[in-house]
Parts: structure tokens; sequence; C-alpha cells
């Protein structure tokens, strides 16, 4: 969902060691300790955001310009690229019922899986062609705020009352609700406040904010994600977060143990972000990286934003940060890798152009966050070869293009090949800052990648820092990628993913919840 933001304050990190030069590998990190969470620690996996604003529109007779094929369709007759992309996950609309036109944010009926996207079957069939290809689904499951089936709260399928609603929330206080006469005691007892979060939790004044310390709420929540795992979902993009405290995230994600897990919080505020994943986490007796490795991720706004003001203003000295990478992706707050658990990207449906019914820009959206050209080029070269969970948006891959298209993907390929992950070492190099360019050296599991963007091979290329052995994987307007291997083989081409099982029977809440789940 969009929020309003204000201009971020990066927290001040501690300033990097001089980075390696040399050829040689450096060790591989040691082995983790056994995870106590199913999300990897060093995730070198790549996101793909498998649909844009307008995608509710595709197959709508209101909107032939989208042509007859609902988004479901759209999207299966994708899989094949999707996974020649050698993207891992994608993240798919709000898979329930939320009208009869409707982008999926005001969900309406929780048990219901026909929507403004395509069919329920159309759904499943979708899931199941991801999982032959070895693509994890990952629903948008939004779940701090509820619209009522024709009116503020009459909710069905499943039914809630009064209860289910916040006291805060305005249906108790707007004469148009019908609401404002319910008793006290009928009004939910929220958690309006929380340890990680200045002020109050958000109030969203278009829908009903939900009661999560209400356990049939709770449970009517898992029940859903459970249906949710039964037609194929491997994982949870949770809406606007920063509505209900993050410990009801730990307890959805300890009982229906998602793959990925990965949340919006409020977009200008990261160091509330780095309180909510910690909040998040299903180990919560965990000390330090120990009780990260079982928290939620969480995108990484801040990243975002330094990116595209320093790659659309060329100001390319402005990547350097705090050596580290701006936003969650550089933060070492607390001695911790945050790195871990950013998801990072360049666009998403919420902050780009987007239009209105009739076509013309939403207001807020007039303008791409990167042109398609060079920008978005560079926007990229530097997400997919550094440190975090790489995001890359949907039009940028399926509608911009085919050479964009072929970029982003040599990209990924030069990532993978080199083991480039989350947790991944960043070594800039301030050679080519001084040049006033932007220059990095990633470690990957596998080898070494090396990233230029800005300026060209004369401004700085590998050797310029006395590294060798390596060969070109990716190159475009004002940006190259490099990488170096053991044995310094020609370019290769990362391994096309094993499919995964097709969803298992729908499993019933356990007869005991975690103490996560209780209040």
């Amino acid at each position: 969902m969009n929020v309003s933001h204000s201009s971020m304050a990066l927290v001040a990190l501690a300033a990097l060691a001089p980075p390696m030069f040399g050829a040689a590998l450096r060790a591989s990190p040691a082995a983790a300790a056994p995870n106590p969470s199913p999300y990897p620690w060093n995730d070198g996996r790549v996101l793909l955001q498998g649909f844009y604003w307008e995608s509710y529109r595709h197959g709508q007779a209101r909107f032939p310009q989208f042509g007859q094929k609902p988004w479901y369709e759209v999207v299966r007759s994708k899989v094949p690229a999707i996974a020649a992309g050698r993207f891992d996950l994608i993240w798919l609309p709000p898979p329930i019922y939320a009208g009869e036109l409707s982008a999926g944010y005001n969900p309406k009926q929780y048990f219901r899986f026909d929507n403004s996207y395509g069919s329920k079957a159309q759904q499943q069939q979708l899931l199941r062609a991801l999982l032959a290809k070895g693509v994890e689904p990952i629903a948008d499951v939004v779940i701090n705020h509820r619209d009522g089936s024709h009116g503020w709260a009459d909710f069905q399928n499943p039914a809630w009352g009064t209860q289910a609603i916040c006291a805060s929330d305005e249906a108790f206080t707007n004469p148009a609700s019908g609401l404002t006469r319910t008793p006290a005691a009928q009004r939910g007892t929220c958690e309006d406040r929380v340890p990680y979060r200045a002020g109050r939790t958000f109030n969203y004044e278009s829908f009903r904010d939900i009661n999560h310390g209400d356990p049939t709420v709770r449970n009517d929540i898992l029940r859903y994600l459970l249906k949710l795992k039964a037609l194929g979902y491997r994982g949870w993009r949770y809406d606007m977060v920063h509505g209900y405290d993050a410990r009801w995230v730990g307890c959805y994600n300890a009982v229906t143990q998602p793959t990925f897990a990965v949340g919006e919080y409020d977009w200008d505020k990261q160091g509330e972000m780095r309180g909510w994943i910690w909040g998040t986490a299903t180990q919560p007796a965990g000390k330090g990286a120990d009780h990260l490795r079982s928290s939620s991720y969480a995108f990484d706004f801040p990243s975002f934003f330094r990116l595209k003001e320093a790659i659309t203003a060329s100001r390319y000295g402005d990547l350097y940060a705090f050596n580290f990478g701006p936003g969650l992706m550089g933060d070492t707050t607390d001695g911790l890798p945050w790195k871990q658990r950013a998801v990072t990207f360049a666009e998403n449906h919420d902050t780009g152009y987007r239009t209105n019914d009739d076509g013309t820009s939403q207001k807020g959206h007039p303008f791409d966050s990167f042109a398609n050209n060079w920008q978005v080029e560079q926007a990229y070269a530097y997400l997919l070869s550094h440190p975090g969970v790489p995001s890359v948006y949907w039009k940028h891959y399926f509608e911009w293009g085919a050479e964009l298209q072929r970029k982003i993907q040599a990209l990924i390929n030069a990532r993978k090949v080199a083991g480039v992950h989350a947790g991944s070492a960043l070594y800039v190099q301030q050679n080519a800052r001084q040049t006033g360019i932007y220059a990095a050296a990633v470690q990957g599991s596998q080898g070494m990648l090396y990233v230029r963007i800005g300026g060209n091979d004369g401004n700085w290329q590998p050797s310029s820092s006395g590294y060798s052995n390596v060969r070109e994987y990716a190159q475009g307007q004002g940006w190259k990628v490099w990488v170096g291997l053991p044995g310094n083989p020609s370019v290769r081409s990362a391994p096309p993913a094993a499919a995964l099982a097709p969803p298992s029977a729908e499993q019933g809440l356990p007869t005991k919840l975690p103490a996560l789940c209780r209040r």
C-alpha cells in the first residue's frame, strides 16, 4: 500500500576496512549455526514482482486495451521465461476476493480465491506451473485491515463482529458507519503502542483496522494462510505491517512455516524497520544474529530512495554512502548484518507511474522512478550485484523491451555464478570514487563479482585495483560487471532450478499454538 514518506535519515556506520587487492579469493564465511527458521542465511535468491498496479484490469471487459487474458493467465504464459531468467521467487498480487474490480488491497473474503486477477482454478494452475519450474510463489497478504462485504464492517467468510475492529478505528466515530453506538466492550482492544515505533501504530482510514489481539481473528488468519499453502503458495509478502505488532507476524510464520516472508514497513523509518524485523522472530529467545536468523525480511525503502536520487542525478559518489551501502543493506547497527533481511528494489506497484480507471495518471504517481534508458540499467547493475535479496519489477523485465530484459538476465546470471547473496561482503573502490564514479568488489560463495557504475573502463576496471583473472559478464550504458572464479573459466550460465513439489493437502491448526500466538 502507498504511504507518504519524508526525506530519510541514514544511520552513521563504522568505516570499512581498506578493500583487499589482488585476485585471490577469500575463504568463505564459516558455516552458520543451524537455522531455527526456514529462511536462508546468506540468501542467494532473486525475487520477481509478478504484477503492477493495473494488472487487475487484464481480461476485464471494461478495459479492452489490456487484452482478453486475466492476469493469472498472462503470468502463466510467461512461466518458461521466468524460469529462464533464473528467478527463484515471484511475488503475486493479493489472492482473495476484494470485490468485482479491485487490485485486492481491500480484502473482503479470506476464504474465496477468485478475484479480479482470475478464477480460483486459474490461480491454482499458475501456482502449479511455477512450482514445476522451481519458482516459489509468494502471496501478497493484506491483514492490516479489512473491507466489509457491502458496508463498513459486515464481514463474511469468515464472519467477524465488531470486536475484530480496533477501538481506535474511525468506524466508531464516523456516523456514516452505523457503528458509533457500539458498546466499548464490543470494540477490539488493539496494541496501539509497540516498542520499536514512535507514537501509535498506523491507522488506515480507508478500511477497518484489524484487532490481531483477538484469538478468533488470529486463528482465521492462520487458517487463511494454511489454505494459501494448500493452493501452492510458499511464502508471504505482508502489506502495511506498521499497523500492527510485529510479534503477530512471528506467530503467523511460526505456524505456517513460509520459505520466505517480507514486510512492507513505513517507507522512511529505517530504525523502526530494524525494530520490526527483530520483533518478527519466530525464535525470539535467540541473541544477536541467531535472533535475526528467524526474523522476516523487510523491503529496503531507504536504499531505494538513495539509489533513485544518486542514479537519476548521476551522483555516483552518493552510492558509497557509509561504505557498506545505503539503507538496510548497509546497516550494521548493534553489530548486526541487517542486509541479511533486506529486500532491495528499483520499483514496485506503489512507487512509480500508475493510472486511474480512465487512464489518467494517479495523483502522486506521474512518473516512473527510473527512465527506460541508462537510468534503469544502472539501478539494476547496482541492485543485482550487491547484498540483500534483490527484486525485479514485472514491467522492467517484460514490458520495457527485449534489450533491458537481456541485460537484467545477464546481471542475474553473473550474481548466481559468483554466488553473491544477501550477506555478501562489499568492498567499495576508493580509487574509482576519486574519478567521480562508483565501483565495488563483492564477495560471493563461488567467486568475486566486480561492478562499475558510471564512466567507462578508462575510469575503472578490476585491473585498476590490482584484480586479475576476470571475465566480462554484463554491460550496458555506463556500467559493467565482471566475475572472477577460481581457475578463470570461460563465461558460465547458472543452472536452472529443480522442480518443487506440488502443494500438499490443507493442514488444520495445531492443537497447541506456540507461545508467540498467545496475547
